[in-house]
């Protein structure tokens, strides 16, 4: 896990490849998923728009102003931002109203799951083991030592694991489910996902079915996907995960993800992080090194899938980001027994099924940091640090992007807790300040005024940056980068205090991220002087921001084409 952010955020991949990773996921279902919008969704538009300081009463009032079809979705005060719905037509005019610094599209994200893995389980169907008084342990259970850790005292006693996903339904196996209501019924689920995920963190240890990782631990549902089960939006799942960390959730398991990153997801989840609460997240289903978010976000742990024998499975994301990696391949976990369930129609009536996906290896790993908190108190920095150091090496010596540190290991991780104790130095900490290196053309962009006509090809994009620094110009510093492993990335750092920057070039036609950032935290305006900074798109303006964004602010464009 990284907190530095430059040469950070990159390398997912487009809204086509998201399609056409034929080879690595069935695509049926998802180019399903992708068509499966109204014809109303389609001439509106979903944005996070960050309205001006000081200007939050005026842009509450030019919205009143607006037509019907304005509907304001989420209201992220704390943020300084909206979540609304427009008509598409009017983004660029609400681009340029004076009491708005940017807008940012809200992207989906999806359930991260292989459909055409379900299965029945290998034996007769589960629910009947109650009649014998036996209990089926799933071989991840055993993998990631669990039940080494309840013969030390681990169990997940008193500890909340909220599991944002398609909703869990009521099953004998799951016990202490509890959740909100709103906007979507906590115990519904439609889907089967959710409870699959739940069985696989806390399935009763009981006479029958199956166990989890951590038994004893207690589930809040938040569901976030409909009964449909196709996409839900990133503000709707940030919004998911704050009301976890308002139930007391100290472990957020997020099997999903999807493209592109948010400036508001990047805050949101480090905050969570800053108040202790341990954000999980699927690393993707694709096969290959390109990002997953919230995954690949600071402050999240990105978790990659293995098989029964310890291999990489094949359509598990590999990449810089990837944290830790737990079972994930033919997953024996819960199924709604009553009311529709779309993974279970395909299987039958059964109330217990095998899945696969970097899905199943999520909630493995939360399960493990469930039974961490139930036995020893760390901040959330040492628990991370506890099963990254202790993890099973299964790749090359170290982290690396197939296996991350390597395979979840609970008992080992106690250990680790045990014998640091207080002394404990994260890796989280000394990772602060340490530099990612890159498999990509880097050009550091000295202190230059770039003001020469430049013509672009068809295939390229103008781009343009005009910043003004402050009285600590020494502090900022931007960094524009293709979401490709191989893409070029242009950075900007060492600026004179109050000069005035431009930088002008053609860029190929790609989904692009671009970031700036104040190593003090207090923005480039307002404190120490007046500075600003501007984005331009083949001359349009993208952003006219202020300076105000405390230590960072970003923007993705291109990345809709």
């Amino acid at each position: 896990m990284r907190f530095s952010l430059v040469n950070l955020l990159l390398c997912y991949f487009s809204p086509t490849s998201f399609v056409q990773a034929e080879d690595n996921r069935p695509s049926n279902n998802l180019r399903r998923k992708l068509d499966d919008s109204s014809s109303e969704e389609e001439e509106q538009q979903r944005i996070w728009v960050k309205y001006r300081p000081n200007m939050r009463a005026h842009f509450q009032s030019k919205l009143r102003q607006r037509s019907s079809r304005t509907k304001i979705l989420y209201d992220f005060e704390d943020l300084g931002a909206y979540v609304i719905s427009v008509p598409k037509n009017d983004v660029k005019a609400l681009r340029m109203d004076t009491s708005v610094q940017s807008i940012h599209f809200d992207p989906k994200r999806y359930t991260m799951h292989i459909p055409e893995s379900v299965k029945r389980a290998n034996s007769r169907n589960l629910q009947d083991t109650i009649r014998d008084g036996e209990q089926t342990i799933p071989y991840g259970i055993n993998m990631v030592q669990a039940p080494q850790a309840w013969e030390m005292g681990a169990t997940g006693e008193n500890v909340k694991v909220c599991v944002v996903d398609t909703g869990v339904a009521d099953h004998p196996d799951l016990v202490d489910v509890v959740g909100p209501n709103t906007p979507l019924p906590f115990a519904q689920d439609g889907v089967g996902h959710g409870t699959h995920c739940a069985g696989t963190i806390a399935a009763a240890d009981n006479p029958f079915g199956v166990v989890g990782v951590a038994p004893d631990a207690e589930i809040i549902s938040v569901k976030v996907f409909s009964d449909s089960g196709t996409y839900a939006y990133s503000s709707g799942i940030l919004s998911a995960a704050r009301k976890c960390a308002e139930l007391n959730a100290t472990v957020i398991s997020m099997s999903l993800g999807g493209p592109l990153p948010n400036i508001f997801e990047v805050i949101g989840y480090r905050n969570l992080f800053n108040q202790g609460v341990i954000s999980v997240a699927a690393s993707g289903n694709f096969g290959n090194g390109m990002w997953s978010f919230p995954a690949s976000y600071p402050g999240v742990v990105s978790v990659g899938a293995v098989d029964e024998n310890k291999a990489k499975a094949p359509f598990s994301q590999f990449n810089r980001q990837l944290d830790i990696t737990a079972p994930g391949v033919d997953v024996l976990s819960t199924l709604p027994q009553e009311g529709s369930c779309d993974i279970c129609d395909s299987i039958g009536n059964f109330t217990y099924g095998v899945i696969s996906g970097t899905s199943m290896a999520c909630p493995h790993v939360a399960g493990v940091l469930a039974l961490l908190q139930s036995k020893y108190v760390a901040t959330a920095a040492q628990y991370i640090a506890a099963i990254e150091n202790t993890a099973e090496d299964l790749g090359s010596a170290g982290k690396d992007r197939q296996f991350g540190h390597g395979l979840i290991q609970a008992s080992e991780a106690l250990r680790y807790l045990e014998s640091a104790g207080s002394s404990l130095v994260t890796s989280l900490q000394t990772d602060a300040s340490t530099e990612v290196s890159i498999d990509s053309q880097l050009l550091s962009i000295t202190p230059q005024q770039n003001r020469e006509a430049i013509s672009c090809d068809d295939d390229e994009y103008l781009f343009e940056l005009k910043l003004l620094t402050d009285d600590n110009g020494s502090e900022t510093s931007w960094d524009l980068s293709a979401q490709a492993d191989d893409g070029a990335q242009f950075t900007g750092t060492g600026y004179p205090s109050n000069d005035a920057i431009r930088f002008k070039t053609c860029i190929p036609k790609n989904c692009y991220i671009f970031e700036i950032k104040d190593e003090a935290g207090d923005g480039i305006c307002c404190s120490h002087g007046k500075g600003a900074y501007s984005l331009f798109l083949d001359d349009e303006l993208l952003v006219d921001g202020d300076g105000d964004f405390e230590y960072e602010d970003m923007m993705t464009f291109g990345c809709d084409r």
